[in-house]
């Protein structure tokens, strides 16, 4: 007969890979330092963009970083933000908190070589990536290019957008958009096909300077801070199980699933796993008992113990044989048994006066038996 499987520990078995996979996908790399191309205005390399964070702060602009537990940007302290090359995939509730900062007004400038860690958020706006963009001075367009004015902007690599109704092109390829805005409730989301206008080793070609500084321009105007993504390039604590099991729904459902495993357990009495047969144990024989006295008088060296036993019983039972008091000397005893008897009674209880070795023990235990029962001719040795 088949075992009956429980769908209640399946549940609890899914939802835990369900889990470990959730938290493998949504840990990134928390150290972004050593890589060629990371944009990160803490890598002082040419593939950062620490030079375009100082290069702000030299005209006058102010700069945060965004980093910490929990990615929150907020549109009334923060006029522009640089999303420069996200390492972290976004989750929906960064995409949220995103949309949110631009629809209260802030510029979010979103700039992606490849798309992967951006993916949630280009597609709740309606933006694609399409083809690659080949290495070259690419031509910028429309009026938010205009102040200051932006012409060419240089890349490396980059790829072509594919834009919904909404998208407006700033700069484009022979074949595409490279660059466009979205609008976003009282905000704008920037989407720039390349990293490469803001790296510290590209920022002085073209008109990639100009080009960031247009981005900018809304912060520069109103005097509020111009900010930098670095919670997806791992500035903030790893997550850990005890976040995800917090913080995310396939968390709170593992949670849920352990407290009705543990519930069903408790309530239905079932053990877990099969029940362990009791060790059936033979009782111990008299010879056990004889055998485990006899080992802890060898090892506590208390022998003398027997010894003096056996001198009694060979003592009291000649005595009782001959009809005599048990108390009585044991020479007035020997001179009232045969010789050869006499003898050898003698023998034995001296040799159970000194100390004696395990075999000699046993050797005078018999030569006991054979005084105290004598053995007649007709008996068969």
């Amino acid at each position: 007969m088949r075992p009956r499987i429980d769908l209640l520990y399946v549940l609890a078995a899914v939802l835990f890979v369900a889990t470990v996979a959730y938290a493998a996908i949504t840990v990134g790399p928390t150290d972004t330092t050593g890589l060629a191309r990371t944009a990160s205005v803490y890598d002082e390399g040419p593939g950062g963009a620490a030079l375009l964070r100082r290069w702000l702060e030299s005209i006058g602009a102010r700069t945060a970083v965004v980093q910490g537990d929990r990615f929150a940007p907020a549109a009334a302290r923060m006029g522009v933000l640089f999303m420069l090359g996200a390492t972290e995939p976004l989750t929906p509730a960064d995409v949220a908190a995103a949309r949110e900062y631009a629809r209260e007004g802030g510029t979010l400038v979103v700039a992606t070589d490849a798309g992967f860690a951006e993916a949630l958020l280009l597609e709740a706006i309606g933006v694609r990536l399409a083809g690659f963009a080949g290495p070259g001075e690419h031509e910028a367009v429309g009026i938010a290019m205009a102040s200051p004015r932006v012409g060419r902007i240089a890349l490396d690599q980059g790829r072509e957008l594919t834009l919904g109704d909404r998208g407006l092109p700033i700069a484009r390829t022979a074949r595409g958009p490279i660059a466009a805005m979205v609008a976003e409730g009282r905000g704008t989301i920037v989407v720039v096909g390349s990293v490469a206008p803001f790296l510290s080793g590209q920022l002085g070609e073209a008109d990639n300077g100009r080009f960031a500084l247009a981005l900018a321009d809304t912060a520069l105007r109103s005097g509020s801070v111009v900010a930098f993504d670095e919670y997806h390039h791992g500035s903030h604590p790893p997550p850990d199980v005890l976040a995800v099991l917090q913080r995310t729904w396939p968390g709170r459902a593992l949670v849920a699933g352990g407290l009705a495993v543990f519930a069903y357990l408790a309530l239905t009495g079932r053990r877990l796993g099969p029940p362990l047969p009791i060790d059936p144990r033979p009782a111990r024989s008299s010879l056990d008992h004889v055998r485990a006295f006899a080992a802890l008088l060898r090892r506590s060296g208390h022998g003398a113990i027997a010894r003096d036993r056996l001198r009694q019983e060979l003592r009291g039972g000649l005595a009782r044989e001959l009809g005599l008091d048990p108390g009585m000397p044991l020479g007035r005893v020997l001179a009232a048994l045969p010789p050869d008897r006499a003898a050898e009674a003698r023998e034995v209880d001296a040799l159970l006066a000194r100390r004696l070795r395990g075999a000699e023990l046993l050797r005078t235990v018999r030569r006991v038996d054979r005084l105290l029962h004598p053995r007649t001719e007709g008996e068969i040795s």
